[in-house]
């Protein structure tokens, strides 16, 4: 069986033969086990994949250890619709927001990285569940090489800031310029690799502690206009927080899509979640790949303007459609 491999995974793979450390090879591995199309023909190179990531963890701890660097990585299993990173400066409430947002129960301090290591919680947006990590701080003097790893391989990125603090802009400024240095760019969309090193991220600014400086609110969203969507919330007065849930999702790149037998009604307990761009044949082949070869046609719901017209495969979904299909 072809392994159809994604041209996220051989990016990986090319990043990973370049790489000269090992936390370069161990992210860029990680990388290619999450890109990597899950089927019997890549079983094999998954397995091997994963050994490979076994090996190095070990070495790195064995070089953490014996006091020669290496440190220690982190990798975090998704769950979900899609993965969302909470990256900032310190002291910014990522993980109050975290907190406030999912089940999760970080520790919460009014110090500079109390977060040492990944901290993940599940964000409950209407029917969907998406993975929030919350992550130690983004700074010039030190920042672990896996932070910069998990922010690679996430969906997108909530770039949180404080608007207490007198010198956000600043703050923010030197952040992407960090993350810009280890060729992470945030934008307003889509995530996408541009080449083997360089990603862009689709990303959120959220501005938070708007409680104790709602006077740089105005600022903080002429700042975002042109760069990524802003939104401003409090997690001590509840102000702003569903906007952020709505404005975290709307960043996922993530589509829902609901099902329906012919003759009867709609199924909205459970949607299919599906990339942005995705096709109406995408979906056919993610509720079940054996359904292409029997498929006769597909009429959807939904889109502005379709109400259970036969559409043509290439018809890009859109989110909240409702596809019925039809097998020979």
């Amino acid at each position: 069986m072809p392994a159809n491999l994604t041209p996220e995974f051989l990016a990986a793979r090319e990043r990973f033969n370049q790489a000269k450390t090992l936390e370069e090879k161990l992210d860029a591995l990680q990388e290619m086990l999450a890109t990597i199309p899950k089927h019997k023909g890549t079983e094999k190179m998954q397995a091997d994949i994963k050994r490979r990531i076994a090996k190095l963890k070990e070495q790195l701890e064995q070089a953490r250890r014996s006091g020669k660097g290496g440190g220690v990585t982190y990798h975090v299993e998704r769950e979900g619709a899609a993965q969302i990173v909470l990256v900032g400066p310190p002291n910014t409430g990522k993980s109050s927001l975290l907190a406030a947002l999912t089940n999760a129960v970080p520790v919460i301090a009014p110090y500079p990285l109390s977060t040492l290591k990944p901290v993940p919680g599940m964000m409950e947006y209407e029917d969907v569940q998406i993975q929030l990590v919350d992550l130690p701080p983004i700074t010039r003097e030190y920042t672990e090489g896996w932070v910069y790893g998990l922010i690679r391989l996430a969906d997108a990125v909530a770039l949180c800031l404080d608007l207490s603090h007198p010198n956000w802009r600043e703050e923010a400024e030197e952040v992407l310029e960090l993350l810009s240095a280890r060729q992470i760019r945030l934008t307003a969309g889509p995530t996408r690799q541009v080449d083997w090193r360089a990603v862009e991220k689709r990303t959120v600014a959220v501005g938070l502690k708007k409680d104790l400086g709602p006077e740089r609110a105005g600022e903080f969203l002429d700042w975002c206009a042109g760069r990524f969507l802003g939104v401003t919330a409090s997690t001590v007065s509840g102000e702003g927080l569903e906007e952020v849930r709505a404005a975290l999702f709307r960043a996922a790149g993530i589509v829902r899509i609901y099902t329906k037998k012919p003759g009867q009604p709609p199924d909205f307990s459970k949607p299919y979640t599906i990339k942005e761009g995705a096709t109406v044949l995408d979906v056919v082949k993610e509720i079940h790949k054996d359904f292409v070869k029997r498929l006769k046609y597909v009429r959807l719901w939904g889109s502005g303007k379709f109400q259970g017209q036969q559409v043509p495969l290439d018809h890009v979904v859109q989110d909240k459609d409702v596809v019925e299909i039809h097998l020979s």
